[in-house]
């Protein structure tokens, strides 16, 4: 199936969905005569192989989501003309293969989903320029092999997700500079071998998530720093060997969950400090010998979990 050249004569068409419409392979290059269009999905097009050009020319455009177009392998750089361009969706286009530059170019873009881009190995260097970022999704992008050390310029954002980014090892030390980030999620990031000292300079983080990261050995011990964590998981971290003394100072965690962590042979004696603590898994400890005595200082604990230890 085609689209006839004349779509570009619907010149006060304001949306356009061609969700489903799995034999399309391409669009009109007229496409970009449609200068009130706001938002174009294409979701499921699984035929579509590329984009004109000419997308480019859609100045109105607010939101792109190419979700599940399987067959697009790269976009065009003109894609960085869309200086209205709020929100972008790539989810599972599993043969996109990289992304322009001039994505940076799009200085309204607040929401940017890449979720099962799984051949995908790097961001664009660029992505630091996008000042208005509050989403990140880069979830199951499992080729990708570090973050550039310009992610830290994303000084809006909220909430950053790398769950099943199997083949990060590392992480960049500016990440430090994400003065309003509330959640970092690291769920399965399998070959993640450290955290960066930084990670103790986001003032605003309440949620830190390593469940499943098998490959850290340790935890900063600067983590103490985090005033305002209230959830840390860190769920089945096999080679975790002890919490740094500095997890004492987390004075607003309400629970602790160190389910699977079976490498902890202790804990650390300033785990007594948290004062707020009313749950505290240990399950599946099958290394730890013994508790320290300042335990007893938990007045708030009313659940502790010591099944297989």
């Amino acid at each position: 199936m085609e689209l006839p050249e004349s779509i570009g004569n619907l010149f006060p068409l304001s949306m356009f969905d061609l969700s489903r419409y799995k034999s399309i392979e391409s669009l009109p290059t007229t496409i970009g005569q449609l200068q009130h269009l706001t938002k174009l999905q294409l979701v499921a097009c699984e035929n579509l192989k590329e984009l004109s050009q000419s997308i480019g020319n859609l100045f109105s455009l607010s939101m792109l989501d190419l979700s599940r177009c399987k067959s697009i392998e790269s976009l065009p750089t003109m894609i960085g003309q869309l200086q209205h361009l709020t929100e972008l969706r790539f989810e599972h286009c599993e043969n996109l293969k990289e992304l322009p530059q001039s994505i940076g170019n799009l200085p309204t873009l607040s929401m940017f989903d890449l979720t099962w881009c799984k051949t995908i190995e790097s961001v664009p260097t660029t992505i630091g320029q996008l000042q208005h970022f509050t989403q990140l999704w880069l979830i199951n992008y499992e080729n990708l092999k570090e973050l550039l050390q310009s992610i830290g310029n994303l000084s809006s954002l909220p909430m950053f997700d790398l769950y099943g980014c199997t083949s990060i090892e590392s992480l960049p030390t500016t990440i430090g500079q994400l003065q309003h980030l509330i959640e970092l999620r690291l769920q399965k990031c399998e070959n993640l071998k450290e955290l960066p000292q930084s990670i103790s300079n986001l003032p605003s983080l309440s949620m830190f998530d390593l469940s499943w990261c098998k490959s850290i050995e340790s935890l900063p011990t600067t983590i103490g720093q985090l005033q305002d964590l209230s959830q840390l998981w860190l769920i089945n971290c096999e080679n975790i060997q002890e919490p740094p003394q500095s997890i004492g100072n987390l004075s607003s965690l309400p629970m602790l969950d160190l389910y699977g962590c079976t490498s902890i042979e202790s804990l650390p004696t300033t785990i007594g400090h948290l004062q707020h603590l009313t749950k505290l898994q240990l399950r599946g400890y099958k290394n730890l010998k013994e508790l320290p005595q300042s335990i007893g200082n938990l007045f708030s604990l009313s659940m502790l979990d010591l099944s297989r230890c």
